[in-house]
């Protein structure tokens, strides 16, 4: 689902290489854990990266909640 939430993002992400390297490490992990490292990333990250993990925060919280 993560990589599904990036493809869905990609035309609106500024800092492609750090997030493709961010779901290529987490993709594996339950949607529990990536909303929770994802919200740390928007916390802890300045800038268009803190945009670019929100908006993919966004994506996957949606794409969560269509599947329930």
């Amino acid at each position: 689902m993560l990589e599904e939430a990036f493809e869905n993002v990609v035309p609106y992400i500024s800092n492609l290489r750090e997030l493709k390297e961010f779901v290529e490490e987490n993709k594996n992990k339950s949607e529990n854990e990536i909303l929770s490292i994802l919200k740390e990333k928007v916390e802890s990250s300045q800038g268009t990266l803190k945009t670019d993990f929100r908006i993919l925060l966004n994506e996957f919280g949606k794409i969560i909640n269509k599947r329930m």
